[in-house]
């Protein structure tokens, strides 16, 4: 089982736009092969701390999904605001090692 967790800081006052969005995104990456669960949370303590996490049956379907449509519109949402931290099975990174994995497995799977 593959956990990944993002921790986005996202202003209080855009909570009301964001996770709709979020929301919206988590129904196509559910149906995603091999998505055990994809949920995203209100951290309690700090409001302005949204927790994105998914798990993922094997590194092969959540490579799939780094590479889906429905993760590039996550990662284009996620530029706008200052990421705390996104954890996997493959290390812990910012955005920009987000970006970096993606393009890696794209990368490999078209040469």
């Amino acid at each position: 089982m593959i956990d990944v967790i993002i921790k986005m800081k996202v202003p209080v006052d855009q909570n009301n736009e964001i996770l709709p969005s979020i929301k919206y995104l988590l129904v196509p990456i559910r149906h995603e092969q091999d998505c055990v669960s994809s949920r995203c949370y209100l951290d309690t303590r700090k409001n302005d701390v949204v927790i994105f996490e998914q798990q993922w049956k094997t590194n092969e379907t959540l490579a799939t999904h780094l590479r889906s449509g429905q993760f590039k519109v996550l990662l284009e949402s996620m530029k706008q605001l200052a990421i705390v931290r996104g954890n996997t099975v493959l290390g812990t990174g910012d955005l920009e090692s987000l970006m970096a994995s993606r393009e890696s497995i794209t990368t490999r799977n078209t040469a």
